[in-house]
């Protein structure tokens, strides 16, 4: 698919080697599972990529056991959030759901794709522009109170929780990878804060 055909939000980064530290990706089609299954496999799979991204950080020295904790976590929150979504928003279950991080010098990037169900892009699209220009504090407020009042489960809670709490930047792509599915992909990109 072309570049013009894809839609951009935020500042993507595509993937790209070049000074990374590392990378791990997963990537699973799940036709058989139902919904509980699949959530207890993300939930799985966010300990998994949180304990192997904290090897990354030496546990020797003062501060390194505490940075090597904060960053597992960091990571377990916000694998744990992103594969959520790709699992509750995912339409085409043939279509894999993958997410790859990226280790650089000062960041982590998550890349997420999943399928999506075109009744729902332009729905999804308004709440990001918003994610995108306003407060992510009040927004987050917000959120809160119409899941509260609606009881539903669509509040983009997770998405303002990474920035508010974790300095997290978002910015997504959407397109078709596969003709006649729609898809999208969400990239956080997480600071990496080594105290000297």
């Amino acid at each position: 698919m072309s570049e013009k055909q894809n839609k951009i939000f935020g500042n993507f980064l595509e993937m790209k080697e070049g000074d990374m530290k590392g990378r791990l990706s997963l990537s699973f089609q799940a036709t058989t599972l139902n919904i509980d299954e699949l959530w207890e496999g993300s939930a799985l799979s966010a300990k998994f990529l949180s304990t192997f991204w904290g090897k990354f950080f030496p546990d020797k020295g003062n501060l390194s056991p505490h940075i090597r904790k904060r960053v597992q976590d960091e990571v377990h929150y916000i694998s744990g959030e992103l594969m959520g979504n790709a699992v509750k928003f995912s339409f085409e279950p043939e279509y894999l759901i993958e997410i790859c991080l990226y280790l650089y010098e000062n960041e982590l990037r998550f890349y997420v794709t999943n399928s999506l169900n075109p009744d729902y892009e332009a729905a999804f699209q308004t709440f990001i522009r918003r994610i995108l220009t306003e407060d992510p504090s009040a927004l987050f407020l917000e959120q809160i109170e119409k899941s509260a009042a609606e009881e539903n489960n669509e509040s983009g809670v997770g998405f303002l929780t990474m920035i508010n709490d974790y300095g997290v930047t978002l910015s997504w792509k959407f397109g078709e990878k596969t003709p006649g599915i729609k898809t999208v992909t969400t990239l956080a990109q997480l600071p990496i804060i080594i105290e000297k």
